[in-house]
């Protein structure tokens, strides 16, 4: 078993500090609190695409629609059924859900590659949208579905919109840290290396005795799981769901984890946190928002190939160089 380094261990309980300080820091109110659920959802949901893309080299446009399958079967059952526990049982079938659909993309993973898979998924999420839209009886059809249950956990679903919404950044908080540290843990196991293989040459990883199709649809189902739970976190935060908010964020998730760093748990976290604060900062320019998406991806990959977390490693291998260095020519000086 790998454990942490303590590096690893003083950053995650920094990072974990200061994201439990965060309410009482921002403005208490419903705007600032419902952006920081999103960033806990974007965490899970890049965590995901991360998981799949960074670490298997599977790509994938239709990443969005496991969330939307996540959050629309949460939606529909919690809305049908009010039973005692309801609630818990819509979560489970939204994972479920997303898992089975992911497996059925694990199915083009393992016949399609590059260019293709990627047109493969992207027209799965034109499709599952359109069926959003068609079967307006169960789904709302264009004018979206509306009265999503709140979570109800302590009674907080009678709570004012601010207050309940400070709540629900805790629970999906505690969620995404979950996930955060169950991907660091596979990553770092058997399944894991098995994973990078594939990703460096699937074919070498076939001759070494790896199960190359079973490994592809594992991830595939994992991956879609995690969306479906970020597509549940989704659901309770805003309390409505249309086909339109999930077709038009693969973009931005993809630039969330480019961004953030492919390859590495905390990639997704730093793109989450910045590129999910983002179009709120731009909120003036909200119809070039997928433009300034893909420059970003652009200017990422010519400057910091690696991401931004591969790129502040850089600065801090460059100025700890520079830092013993000075500190050898002290030493040489006063020798």
């Amino acid at each position: 078993m790998i454990k942490m380094s303590r590096k690893s261990i003083i950053v995650t309980i920094g990072t974990m500090i200061v994201s439990v300080a965060l309410p009482f820091i921002v403005p208490f109110n419903n705007y600032w609190m419902c952006i920081l659920v999103s960033f806990c959802y974007f965490t899970i949901l890049s965590s995901s695409l991360n998981l799949l893309q960074g670490y298997t080299g599977q790509v994938s446009l239709g990443h969005n629609a496991f969330m939307a399958v996540g959050a629309y079967t949460y939606g529909i059952f919690a809305k049908k059924f009010t039973f005692f526990g309801s609630q818990v049982i819509g979560v489970f079938l939204g994972l479920l859900i997303a898992f089975l659909f992911g497996l059925l993309i694990g199915i083009a993973c393992s016949r399609l590659s590059s260019i293709f898979l990627s047109m493969a998924t992207s027209s799965f999420v034109k499709a599952l949208t359109a069926i959003i839209v068609v079967e307006a009886w169960l789904t709302g059809g264009a004018n979206g579905l509306t009265g999503v249950p709140r979570i109800k956990l302590f009674g907080i679903d009678k709570l004012a919109p601010a207050a309940y919404n400070r709540y629900l950044y805790y629970i999906a908080l505690v969620m995404a840290f979950v996930i955060v540290m169950a991907c660091w843990r596979l990553v770092n196991s058997k399944t894991g290396r098995a994973f990078r293989a594939i990703r460096n040459s699937p074919i070498a990883a076939a001759s070494m005795g790896i199960n190359v199709t079973g490994y592809k649809f594992l991830v595939c189902g994992i991956s879609a799981a995690m969306a479906g739970l970020a597509g549940v976190i989704f659901a309770w935060n805003l309390s409505y769901l249309s086909a339109d908010m999930f077709s038009k964020m693969g973009v931005r998730m993809l630039t969330m984890t480019v961004a953030g760093g492919m390859g590495t748990i905390p990639g997704p976290i730093i793109g989450s946190v910045i590129m999910g604060y983002l179009p709120e900062l731009l909120r003036d320019f909200g119809g070039h928002l997928d433009g300034i998406y893909g420059l970003t991806i652009i200017i990422i990959f010519l400057f910091m190939p690696t991401g931004l977390f591969g790129g502040f490693e850089i600065i801090r291998n460059k100025i700890t160089r520079v830092f013993n260095k000075s500190k050898r020519d002290e030493l040489k000086e006063t020798s």
